[in-house]
């Protein structure tokens, strides 16, 4: 089964964005940010690795991970059984629109590894709260004021975080600069641009007027990854969704994403999704009239 993500676009009159994952295939979500507070729920199973800014955590049922506006962070999840989790999306402006001061607003809410018992009275309740958010908006279709509910818990998971999570100004340390996330998201930029043509450090690093070695630190403290797996990251990502919906052949997929050979292609794949390319789509295929007999 494919890794679905089921992005849900905000109603006008609802702030949050919603994603549901339910699968048990194995999934690798490459390093980004956005400016949006993100909280990553896990209801039944584990994701196996969450990195954010320099920090990797694995969740399991019952976690709560909050990722702050323009956190660098990727996933990765193993094939597991049962696995279901959600994503709540806050955008920054709406959490701003609700507070005066212009100052940016950072949360300490991880659950994992919490021993405080004031605290962990605190994520019982966001728990109770994001279970009565999820339930709301999976019953949405079924209730004519269901964007009145969702809002007014939206607003209450806002005034939740603020209250119990808020950090201090003196606590928030700036990772990551304006300067180096806008050079950041010109680099992945260019790389998802081209990402089906021939890379190289070297190449990357003249585009930009960076030497190759500052690029390579650079990289590897910012997002975690080396910029080679990076790029195999979204070749990946993108092979994947025609690995499963075509009938093209193996080789010309791997050509067609940036891989210099099948055998490059399968070594990256399997290393994720624990079989070869030609192995999982003829366990898990999803093209039409392409199953064998």
């Amino acid at each position: 089964m494919e890794y679905k993500y089921e992005l849900v676009q905000a109603d006008n009159h609802f702030p949050l964005k919603i994603i549901v994952h339910t699968s048990n295939e194995p999934a690798y979500i490459p390093g980004h940010w956005h400016d949006s507070i993100e909280i990553s729920y896990v209801l039944s199973g584990k994701i196996d690795n969450i990195y954010i800014d320099g920090t990797s955590y694995s969740s399991k049922e019952g976690d709560i991970v909050l990722i702050n506006s323009n956190a660098i962070h990727s996933f990765s999840v193993a094939k597991g059984q049962g696995r279901e989790a959600i994503t709540v999306l806050i955008p920054s402006e709406f959490i701003r629109a609700n507070v005066n001061g212009s100052k940016p607003i950072s949360f300490d809410c991880i659950s994992i590894f919490e021993t405080n018992e004031q605290k962990l009275q605190h994520f019982a309740e966001l728990r109770d709260l994001l279970n009565t958010l999820f339930a709301a908006y999976l019953n949405r279709h079924n209730d004519p004021l269901a964007y009145i509910h969702l809002t007014s818990l939206s607003y209450k998971l806002v005034y939740l975080l603020l209250i119990h999570f808020k950090m201090d100004n003196e606590s928030i340390r700036g990772f990551n600069s304006d300067k180096y996330l806008e050079r950041l998201t010109l680099i992945t930029d260019y790389i998802k641009e081209n990402y089906d043509k021939s890379l190289s450090l070297d190449s990357i690093a003249q585009v930009f007027g960076l030497s190759p070695e500052y690029l390579s630190r650079f990289f590897v403290k910012h997002v975690g990854m080396t910029l080679f797996q990076y790029i195999n990251a979204i070749r990946l990502e993108r092979s994947y969704r025609v690995l499963m919906n075509t009938d093209h052949s193996i080789i010309q997929i791997a050509l067609e994403h940036g891989f210099p050979n099948e055998k490059s292609f399968a070594r990256v794949f399997k290393k994720v999704y624990q079989a070869t390319p030609h192995q999982y789509r003829k366990e898990n295929k999803r093209y039409s009239g392409a199953r064998s007999q």
